[in-house]
């Protein structure tokens, strides 16, 4: 009977070692995927940065070069119930002039 409780002790001291050393290794392995994972974000990141950067570069130079000009014309001043005066745009006049040229080719009744 002195035999068994031995055996039995020695095999649930064997189990506790497997589990232990499976959990450590486990454990270790998601460490090193965590480490690899970080490195990659990390990469990506300064990846991100550079092209906003750039991005923000090149935003600039395009509001610099850009001649923005309004034809004071095709824009009025309105004054609405609370005093507020509002600027409204005209439609373009490339829209109009192509739904006159869309009217004028449908066959009329």
């Amino acid at each position: 009977m002195r035999a068994d409780w031995r055996l039995m002790a020695v095999a649930l001291a064997i189990g506790v070692f497997v589990v232990a050393a499976v959990l450590i290794w486990n454990r270790s392995r998601i460490w090193k995927r965590i480490r690899t994972i970080e490195t990659q974000l990390s990469k990506m990141q300064n990846e991100i940065t550079a092209v906003l950067q750039v991005q923000a570069a090149l935003v600039t130079r395009r509001n610099v070069t850009s001649n923005v000009e309004t034809d004071p014309r095709s824009t009025a001043v309105e004054i609405g119930g609370g005093d507020v005066a509002g600027q409204t745009m005209s439609p373009p006049a490339a829209s109009a002039q192509r739904e006159s040229a869309k009217s004028a080719k449908s066959p009329e009744e």
